[in-house]
C-alpha cells in the first residue's frame, strides 16, 4: 500500500469517536504529528527542495480602467526553493493593461540577484532570504504550511474546533517568516489544511481555500487554491503543479547569459527632497511621493500615499512657515493612490479630482467627507496665481479612464502618477503602453514643462526623457525560453 495513503487511513482511525475537541486538554502535538503522517511523514519534515508553477486570474481590484468596472488580470509564478543548498529562483508575469511585467529573483547561497528580461539586466536583489520574494507563494502551498506547523510546533497556538465546509476542523495559529501569524484550518478526519487566514493591516482578512489534494513524489498537496481579500476573490487557481525533493538542474540558480549589469538605484530608505523651486518641492520614501505648491497663502498639494502628513510637515520645515494644506489633488480612483485621503481631511484640505473619483473616496474613507469637501474638475482647472499658479488636467489613457496632470507653469514642472519611471539614478526608463498612451494624451495639450515628477519615484525627470523613454517603447514579447510568460 502506498506509504501516504497508509499514513491516512492510520490517522482516520486514530481520531475515530469522539471529537478531540471535547477532550478536557487538547494534544495539540499529537495533531501535528497526524498533519505531518497525512502530508508524508519524513518526506516532509525532511523535504529537500520544492517547485510550484502555478497561474492564476484575478480581479484587479482598486485598478480598474474606470471604477464601474472590474478588470481581470493574469498572474503566472515559478517558485524553486532549494532548501538544501540554499537557492532559490522566482520567475513571474503579471499581465494586465498596461503590458506584460516580468519578474525574476535567482538566490545562489550568499548572491541575489534581480533579472529584467524586458531590457537584459541584472542588479542585486534586496535580500537573499526566499520568504522575502517567495513567501506568498509558499502561503499558497499547503504542503509548506503542514511544514511549517512541525517547524514551529512549539510556538503553535490551538484555537479550538470549527466547521468548514460543513466538516469538523481544528484551528491553529503559527508563526510564518515575514507574515502576520497564520490560521490553519485541519480536517478533523483528514488531517489536511483545507484553509488558512491571516490579517493583513491595510487590506482586512486574507483567506485562502486548498482542494483537489494529491499524493505528488511522495508528499500530499492540493492542486486548487482560491485566495480572497475581506471576502472578495483576489486570485483563482487555473492550474497549478507541485514537485518535490527532485533533481535539480544548478543552471537554474545561475544568472542567464548575455545580461548586462544594471545602474544605481536610488536609495529611497530615508525621506528624499527635491526643491523645483522656492515655493515648490517634490517630497517622499520608498514608493509613495507627492508634490507641494506655496501659493503664499496656504499650499496645494498632490500625491496621496499614506503618511502624507509627514511629507507636508517637511516641506513646511523646509518653507519655514507652518502654511496649511488648502487643496489635495487626487490624481485618479486606484486605491494605492487614496491612501492619504483621510489625512488631508483631517488637515482641512478640499479634494480636487475628477467625477469619476468621489465614489471611491468615500468608499475608502473613513471620515466620509461631505459633498462640499469635494473640488471636481471637469477637464480642466487652475487653482492660484503667480508662481503659486496651478493647472490640473484630466487625460484619459489605457491605465485609468481619468488621470489629473498636475502643471506648475512658474517652473516649467509636470507631476503625474503611474505612467512613467525608473527606480536608477540614470538612464532612459523603460517604457510601457501605460507611457505611451501618456504620451499620446500629452501631444494635444501642447505644455511647456521641462521637467517631470512622480507619484512613485524619487527622481526628477526632464522632459527629454521623457520622450527618449516613449521613442525606445517595446511591447514584451514572451522568450521562447519561458513557456510560464505565454500561459
Amino acid at each position: 500500500m502506498n506509504t501516504i495513503i497508509r499514513s491516512v487511513l492510520l490517522a482516520l482511525l486514530v481520531v475515530s469517536g469522539p471529537s478531540q475537541a471535547q477532550d478536557s486538554e487538547f494534544n495539540l502535538d499529537a495533531l501535528v504529528n497526524r498533519v505531518v503522517a497525512a502530508y508524508g511523514g519524513t518526506a516532509l519534515t525532511e523535504m529537500r527542495n520544492v517547485e510550484i508553477v502555478e497561474a492564476y486570474i484575478g480581479p484587479n481590484l482598486g485598478q480598474s480602467w474606470a471604477p464601474e468596472l472590474l478588470d481581470l488580470s493574469k498572474n503566472n509564478f515559478r517558485f524553486v526553493h532549494d532548501i538544501e543548498n540554499g537557492r532559490a529562483y522566482f520567475e513571474s508575469y503579471f499581465k494586465a493593461r498596461g503590458g506584460i511585467f516580468p519578474n525574476m529573483i535567482i538566490v545562489n547561497g550568499d548572491n541575489a540577484w534581480t533579472v529584467n528580461l524586458q531590457l537584459g539586466r541584472y542588479g542585486e536583489a534586496n535580500s537573499p532570504d526566499p520568504y522575502t520574494f517567495g513567501g506568498g507563494t509558499m502561503r499558497t502551498t499547503d504542503t509548506l504550511l503542514a511544514r511549517q506547523l512541525h517547524n514551529a510546533r512549539d510556538q503553535a497556538e490551538y484555537l479550538g474546533p470549527t466547521r468548514w465546509m460543513n466538516r469538523p476542523h481544528e484551528r491553529v495559529k503559527i508563526p510564518f517568516p515575514l507574515s502576520p501569524d497564520l490560521t490553519l484550518f485541519i480536517d478533523a478526519q483528514t488531517h489536511l489544511v483545507t484553509r488558512m487566514t491571516r490579517d493583513n493591516p491595510q487590506l482586512g482578512a486574507l483567506d485562502y481555500v486548498f482542494g483537489e489534494h494529491v499524493v505528488v513524489d511522495g508528499l500530499m498537496a492540493a492542486t486548487r487554491v482560491y485566495f480572497s481579500v475581506a471576502g472578495d476573490p483576489n486570485l483563482i487557481g487555473t492550474g497549478r503543479t507541485v514537485r518535490f525533493n527532485r533533481d535539480l538542474d544548478a543552471a537554474l540558480f545561475a544568472l542567464p547569459d548575455g545580461l548586462e549589469p544594471e545602474g544605481e538605484r536610488i536609495d529611497t530608505s530615508e525621506m528624499i527632497v527635491n526643491r523645483l523651486a522656492g515655493n515648490v518641492y517634490h517630497i517622499g520614501q520608498n514608493g509613495g511621493y507627492s508634490i507641494f505648491v506655496d501659493t503664499g497663502e496656504a499650499v496645494i498639494g498632490c500625491g496621496g500615499y499614506p503618511d502624507l502628513t509627514g511629507r507636508l510637515a517637511k516641506f513646511q520645515e523646509l518653507i519655514g512657515a507652518h502654511k496649511r494644506l488648502a487643496y489635495q489633488v487626487v490624481t485618479h480612483h486606484h486605491n494605492d493612490h487614496l491612501g492619504g485621503i483621510d489625512e488631508a481631511l483631517s488637515m482641512g484640505a478640499t479634494l480636487v479630482t475628477v467625477e469619476d473619483t468621489v465614489e471611491p473616496i468615500r468608499d475608502i474613507s473613513q471620515l466620509q467627507p461631505e459633498s462640499g469637501r469635494f473640488l471636481t474638475v471637469n477637464g480642466r482647472m487652475t487653482l492660484g496665481d503667480g508662481n503659486g499658479r496651478v493647472e490640473l488636467y484630466d487625460v484619459s489613457t489605457v491605465h485609468s479612464r481619468s488621470n489629473l496632470l498636475f502643471y506648475v507653469p512658474a517652473t516649467r514642472t509636470l507631476f503625474m502618477a503611474d505612467h512613467f519611471g525608473s527606480p536608477y539614478a540614470e538612464g532612459v526608463p523603460a517604457a510601457n503602453r501605460n507611457t505611451v498612451s501618456m504620451a499620446e494624451a500629452l501631444e494635444p495639450l501642447d505644455l511647456n514643462y521641462s521637467r517631470i515628477v512622480t507619484a512613485h519615484n524619487a527622481r526628477v525627470y526632464t522632459a527629454r526623457d521623457f520622450e527618449r523613454s516613449v521613442q525606445s517603447f517595446r511591447d514584451f514579447d514572451c522568450p521562447d525560453d519561458r513557456p510560464l510568460c505565454s500561459r
